[in-house]
């Protein structure tokens, strides 16, 4: 899970990027954003302007359970929140609502999530409801099949690390956990559905942010990262792979490579948009002429006649 990233040192990891101009600028990124870039490089521009975000990107049932459910795991393993003595289901239920009302450990985000609060559900109270006691239904299973009692080496922290001369890679990792032998495994909450059976056998060749965090951990903490995994928590779910030196090889060399696309597309101020069929979810589907052709286009289509055999 990716959020601002606050000032401040870096760890170095030399890697050989793509010829920097000397006048370059640095850039901090995270994996999301690199996502975001290679899913439509529009949407990356538009996202990184404050008054844009600000005017489009509004807050959602989804994003309001993931928010509540992340901060709740989060003091729930923090042993000055939550003492090893008092992790009961009780007491994460109880951090759900405060992190979900912006009070107690959590107060510091009253006035967000009042405002985040009234975006998704306006005063729509059952509406609310309902997707608060999803929150709950989560958290069940999560304390019924998780290793409640571990000691994370960290959790929702932010973590960065020097990739090029001009480029920081930064992120909020959810969990880092150290095994016994002094491994590390890192972990990605998700409340959100999972990915098909075909695409759970291609994370490994295919996902840059997980792979991209496993890079990350193993430069800053200079260990070996014994898994990645996404663990999706509304089915119990964990996806993953052990990352060997190739995948992280591979990984560097990727994350160099679009970076730099993206620092000449900064310098060009030029990011062309690319419709494709999650336009329709884009924030920024009312200013984008590209985005809002395809989609019309797109439902056009779905209202043509069928011919079924029944």
């Amino acid at each position: 899970m990716d959020g601002g990233y606050p000032a401040g040192g870096t760890d170095t990891a030399g890697a050989s990027g793509p010829p920097a101009r000397y006048d370059r600028p640095a850039m901090k990124i995270f994996p999301t954003q690199i996502e975001t870039y290679l899913n439509c490089p529009r949407k990356y521009q538009y996202s990184r302007d404050p008054d844009l975000r600000r005017k489009y990107m509004k807050s959602s049932p989804h994003l309001v359970l993931g928010n509540a459910v992340h901060d709740a795991l989060q003091a729930f393993f923090d042993l000055a929140t939550t003492p090893l003595g008092e992790r009961t289901y009780e007491k994460l239920c109880a951090l759900l609502r405060d992190a979900w009302a912006g009070r107690g450990a959590f107060r510091r985000n009253a006035w967000k999530q009042k405002q985040a609060r009234e975006e998704a559900f306006g005063e729509d109270r059952e509406a609310e409801k309902a997707w608060g006691q999803k929150g709950l239904n989560i958290l069940y299973r999560f304390f019924q099949t998780q290793d409640t009692s571990v000691v994370p080496l960290t959790a929702e922290q932010f973590h960065e690390m020097r990739l090029t001369e001009h480029v920081t890679l930064g992120g909020k990792i959810d969990r880092i956990d150290r095994l016994e032998d002094g491994r590390l495994v890192v972990i990605d909450y998700k409340t959100g559905k999972p990915p098909s059976e075909r695409d759970r056998a291609r994370i490994a060749d295919e996902d840059l942010q997980l792979a991209a965090y496993a890079l990350l951990v193993t430069r800053k903490f200079r260990g070996e990262v014994a898994r990645c995994s996404y663990l999706y928590l509304n089915d119990e779910l964990e996806v993953g792979y052990a990352p060997d030196e190739r995948i992280l090889a591979r990984t560097e060399e990727r994350l160099n490579e679009v970076c730099g696309r993206i620092l000449s597309a900064t310098e060009s101020e030029t990011f062309e948009p690319t419709p494709n069929p999650l336009c329709g979810w884009c924030d920024f589907l009312p200013i984008c002429e590209a985005g809002s052709a395809y989609q019309r286009e797109r439902e056009a289509g779905s209202g043509e006649q069928v011919d079924l055999p029944f």
